[in-house]
């Protein structure tokens, strides 16, 4: 389970990782146990991640990575990695692989920034998940789609994404390189990246009313590397970029108020057993 976009630490954590590093992450998960020797595993650990504070802001802040998982024969996950919440892979191959979740976006507050202010909050709600990946060898793609079942984003998203993956000191760390790019629909940019009319009223920024339509909402790019430091304890580490595209490029959250580049970096420890 991915992820394309928010506890704040937490969710947008995830957010970034899924839409910076979704494939990087859930391969490394694949390499370090896709044959579990047991039913049950599990993982707990944690980190940090310094990212934008909003998707579009141009203002950065250090949060919290709780990482969190308990998993039944690798088939049924409850996982805070590519976000909070349950996964399922009814179908998997050594090559092709199907996962369907149910997972949590928290939305936007607007206590987050001051170019948020007057313009309300986004509750945040459940969102369905379906992920198709094939990998060969060192290389992976995959395409999630995304559909929000409550709050108020309501929309869809689809990520196509790859992967490049090399091992290295002895197949003890793994350096990956992560393309993606994310289309979304009108609910989902006009709720994201939009500003009604009485929004623009009570906008502490006076920012224009907005209309943003579906269309690709962003492209990054992300380079990962992960370490065995022992058979149960692995550190990662993460730094990725990520250009908003479209109609959300165009918002004035973005271009007046934030910045169409968005770069993150994220590190974090974790003990499986």
């Amino acid at each position: 389970m991915m992820v394309t976009s928010f506890s704040r630490g937490a969710v947008l954590a995830a957010t970034l990782c899924t839409a910076l590093a979704g494939t990087a992450t859930r391969a490394a998960a694949d390499d370090e146990g896709s044959k579990p020797s047991k039913d049950w595993t599990f993982m707990l650990g944690g980190g940090a991640i310094y990212a934008p504070d909003y998707e579009g802001s141009n203002d950065y802040k250090a949060m919290p990575v709780p990482i969190v998982e308990v998993s039944w024969r690798d088939r049924v996950r409850l996982t805070t990695r590519g976000g909070a919440g349950i996964v399922a892979t009814p179908f998997a191959t050594d090559a092709l692989k199907v996962d369907v979740g149910i997972g949590y976006h928290a939305g936007r507050k607007e206590s987050d920034n001051d170019a948020l202010k007057g313009l309300g909050n986004l509750d945040g709600g459940a969102v369905a998940t379906a992920r198709l990946g094939y990998r060969m060898g060192p290389v992976g793609v995959g395409l999630q789609v995304a559909r929000d079942l409550g709050g108020d984003r309501d929309g869809l998203s689809a990520t196509v994404e790859a992967e490049y993956a090399i091992r290295l000191f002895g197949d003890r760390a793994r350096l990956s390189l992560s393309p993606h790019v994310t289309w979304a629909d009108d609910n989902y940019m006009s709720s994201s990246f939009g500003i009604t009319a009485a929004q623009s009223a009570r906008s502490v920024h006076h920012l224009a009313r907005y209309d943003a339509g579906a269309g690709f909402k962003d492209a990054g790019l992300s380079i990962g590397v992960s370490y065995a430091v022992t058979d149960s304890i692995q550190a990662v580490s993460r730094l990725g970029y990520t250009r908003i595209l479209g109609d959300a490029a165009d918002s004035p959250l973005v271009k007046q108020e934030g910045s169409a580049d968005q770069f993150s970096t994220l590190a974090g420890l974790s003990y499986r057993w």
